[in-house]
């Protein structure tokens, strides 16, 4: 209760009391001078009791008293704090009000300059073009492109780089083929982690607007990049093939080297997408990590035409390097890029000795097709209408990130294999397939060299085509198909000692 009064208290009034309390103390003093020294005196005027209370209550008129004046001083403090604060408050209303004063000058200044800009456009001759440009017609602002880096090629940083797995659009030399890709990619492709980095060779300003005009939308910024790729002074002269290999090479260095990522999908520029394409990259890319005997993850089944491709769930191994839309880890770009050719790199990525042995994802059902190319020979023509015109789409959806995967690790995709081909019933020849018509089980039949393969691969319509020796799509020469209502297994002589089994009993003791 004292400090709510004395804080009630006025800075005068409180001089008062303080003066009061200081003559309080000096009466008390002068009477404390004329106590005698010797209480036990007889005759004193005082009892020595007497004498001690006067003391005692002079120590608690000291001790109030020194407590009062630093009272006080807190309070003049306090005061001049408070003095302070408004002085500051003050100051930032002035400060707000002079605010105010730019931005009315500003914004009457962008009037004044948006009336003149009107006002020149509307001197502008009628060149009879449509003033609402097309969807084809339209490009990126001048000005914007000044002002944000990043929509220029190759001026993304490594820090400003979105997260997630890289694609990378590689184009070569036809933008009307490059924009139905990027119109289907932009169809099937989430939000976010995936950014889209769209590379072409050379300076064709017609595949430069077209990727242009996919790095704004309504006004902002989109998950697309511009890369653009230029020989240097030391790659010498080299053909289409070369420059190709080359281009592909930069891309994945400037993914992988400049910006970090760790997953990339290298894509070709003449490609439709499935609706989970990106599901499936975003499932399979794990088993790049748990299992380095996996070299890829591939969206794209060269067998897979829709009388042989049936469960859009099944994945499959292939040793065979499957192109199109393929998924690597930076691990695996680490080996790579030192020894990258200068021809031939899809060759070269199914050669044995340079894979050691690795494999690629797959699935049973595409999550890419293929669209008839422009320039294409009549030879071209004719295998694209046998054969890549029949890949099957997928339509279904599967919950790959709810799946198990780990069938596919080595191991597990060995032995799951060899149960299979051993619960199948062999046949002789493709010619007695009609016979099994309508009954349940798999089909096993055996071919004893690469020709023989390719003879019965015509009379199925598979693509009768052999890569580094090997069937397309295969995994240690098995070649797994649908076949009517079976599941048909087209072996090599000795498949057996190629697949690591795994014995469950001896796993398991």
């Amino acid at each position: 209760r004292m400090k709510k009064f004395i804080y009630s208290l006025s800075a005068g009034n409180m001089r008062c009391l303080v003066t009061q309390l200081v003559s309080c103390l000096v009466l008390m003093t002068a009477i404390h001078s004329l106590i005698p020294r010797d209480c036990s005196s007889k005759g004193s005027m005082y009892s020595e009791a007497k004498i001690r209370e006067i003391q005692n209550e002079l120590k608690t008129y000291r001790v109030r008293l020194e407590s009062e004046a630093e009272l006080l001083k807190k309070i003049n403090t306090h005061q001049r704090t408070e003095e302070n604060l408004n002085v500051a408050i003050s100051q930032k209303d002035l400060i707000i009000q002079g605010l105010k004063e730019d931005l009315v000058n500003m914004e009457t200044k962008y009037n004044e300059t948006l009336k003149s800009k009107e006002g020149k456009d509307n001197e502008k001759p009628d060149d009879g073009k449509s003033e609402t440009p097309g969807k084809e017609e339209k490009e990126v602002d001048g000005d914007q492109m000044k002002n944000d880096t990043f929509l220029l090629p190759n001026q993304l940083t490594r820090e400003a780089a979105p997260v997630g797995i890289a694609i990378a659009i590689v184009s070569d030399d036809n933008a009307k083929e490059l924009k139905k890709t990027l119109d289907s990619l932009i169809e099937n492709m989430p939000a976010t982690g995936f950014p889209v980095f769209v590379s072409h060779n050379g300076t064709n300003e017609e595949i430069s607007k077209c990727i242009q005009s996919y790095l704004i939308k309504d006004g902002e910024r989109t998950n697309i990049f511009h890369l653009q790729y230029v020989m240097g002074t030391n790659d010498g002269p080299l053909d289409a093939l070369g420059v190709n290999s080359l281009h592909r090479k930069w891309v994945l260095s400037t993914l992988f080297d400049k910006y970090a990522y760790s997953k990339v999908a290298v894509i070709d520029d003449y490609v439709n997408f499935a609706f989970d394409v990106f599901d499936y990259f975003q499932a399979s890319s794990k088993l790049l990590d748990t299992d380095s005997s996996i070299m890829c993850v591939s969206a794209w089944n060269e067998n897979g035409q829709a009388d042989f491709a049936k469960d859009s769930g099944t994945l499959t191994r292939t040793d065979v390097f499957p192109d199109l839309a393929w998924m690597i880890s930076a691990e695996m770009w680490g080996e790579l890029k030192a020894d990258w050719p200068l021809h031939g790199w899809k060759e070269w990525l199914r050669n044995r000795e340079q894979n050691t042995g690795r494999s690629c994802v797959i699935p049973e059902v595409c999550r890419v097709s293929v669209r008839k190319r422009a320039m294409g020979s009549p030879k071209d023509d004719i295998f694209y209408e046998q054969y890549l015109s029949k890949i099957k789409l997928n339509k279904n959806p599967v919950r790959f990130a709810a799946m198990d995967l780990g069938y596919l690790t080595k191991t597990n995709y060995d032995t799951y294999i060899s149960q299979l081909l051993g619960g199948s019933t062999e046949i002789s020849s493709a010619s007695v397939l009609k016979d099994y018509r309508g009954k349940p089980g798999d089909l096993k039949l055996q071919y004893d060299a690469p020709s023989s393969y390719i003879a019965v691969a015509r009379i199925l319509g598979l693509r009768p085509t052999l890569k580094e020796g090997r069937p397309s799509a295969s995994y240690h020469g098995i070649v797994t198909i649908r076949y009517g209502t079976w599941r048909l297994f087209i072996v090599p002589e000795g498949w057996e000692k190629d697949l690591q089994v795994v014995d469950k009993d001896t796993s398991t003791s």
